[in-house]
């Protein structure tokens, strides 16, 4: 072979390369571009009213958040609510629905009422609330049809209605809790939700064999039954500790609304003030009703108390009993 046609060849063999190795890097280049585009999309859309992306794996949450915010701690809404509304206008297509939209259709659902001399925000029907925005008469049965099938889910990972036990237990201690929030204020959500944290759902000990389902212990105000147990203190502190004991679930109920009234520590954090279950949850915190702490060394009663009322929607007894009768 010449070595003109192996000098071609070298030459061809080095184009080709050299094309190779361009388009390996084009398309690298490319393929940063496009991730980067995507992100900074993503990130915006996140942040501009979690339009774009899959709203529907995360729907629950966005509802509950929407719920709360629109409220502004001062009332509940009820996020299955805010939901039907938007499944009906979006068709169940819950993917690009949008923050304002939102907003919009809760505070439909504020009213500011005059209460003993008082003003404060109650809660309008979710049928008045459907008349207001306009539906005609198919849409408002479509929007009650889409409530009653959100009636059973939540934040838990399965549908409440498959939790029988769970069922039974909030509705039990959750008709007890209106009347500890008429007495007390104590909101629903916070009674019920203290006592499925502090009896570990009835279960516990404490409340098996004495009636006893938020841990209340036994101090020297206390003249009742007595019982010692062992208890959890700090992180993993394991301790024994003298309780009250009750001869029924009611009478627990009624002396925890006691209990917080009667110690000034209770109402130094604001708990009677607070309208919301977050800012009641971090009231009983701070004025120390739990001292459990995470491995950090901080406090987590506020936090694990919120959690468990999202899971489990008990936000939604409080909107109950904010409606305007």
């Amino acid at each position: 072979m010449g070595k003109k046609k192996i000098k071609h060849l070298g030459k061809k063999r080095w184009r080709k390369r050299y094309i190779f190795e361009f388009f390996k890097k084009s398309i690298i280049l490319f393929a940063m571009i496009v991730s980067l585009i995507t992100f900074i999309s993503i990130d915006k859309n996140v942040k501009e009213l979690y339009k774009g992306i899959n709203i529907e794996e995360s729907a629950i949450e966005f509802y509950i958040d929407m719920a709360d915010e629109i409220g502004n701690k001062e009332v509940q809404l009820s996020w299955k609510e805010l939901m039907a509304i938007d499944m009906v206008r979006y068709e169940k297509d819950l993917t690009n629905i949008k923050k304002k939209d939102v907003i919009d259709t809760g505070k439909k659902f504020i009213k500011e009422i005059n209460e003993d001399g008082n003003k404060v925000k109650k809660v309008k029907s979710f049928d008045e609330v459907i008349d207001k925005i306009g539906f005609d008469s198919s849409q408002k049965k479509l929007a009650k049809v889409y409530l009653d099938e959100l009636k059973g889910v939540s934040l838990s990972g399965d549908t409440l209605k498959n939790q029988d036990e769970k069922i039974k237990f909030i509705e039990n201690i959750s008709e007890l809790s209106f009347e500890n929030y008429e007495k007390y204020n104590i909101l629903p959500s916070i009674t019920v939700g203290q006592a499925i944290l502090e009896s570990r759902w009835g279960e516990s000990d404490l409340s098996k064999n004495s009636n006893n389902i938020f841990g209340i212990k036994a101090d020297e105000k206390w003249n009742g039954k007595v019982v010692s147990t062992n208890t959890l203190e700090n992180y993993d502190d394991k301790v024994v500790a003298a309780f009250r004991q009750y001869d029924s679930i009611e009478d627990s109920i009624n002396d925890h609304g006691k209990f917080l009234s009667e110690n000034k520590r209770y109402e130094t954090s604001g708990l009677f003030n607070a309208k919301h279950y977050t800012t009641q949850a971090q009231a009983l915190e701070d004025a120390g009703y739990a001292t459990k702490k995470n491995e950090n060394g901080e406090l987590i009663y506020a936090d694990t108390l919120i959690d468990l009322i999202r899971k489990y929607n008990l936000q939604l007894l409080d909107r109950e009993v904010q409606e305007i009768k």
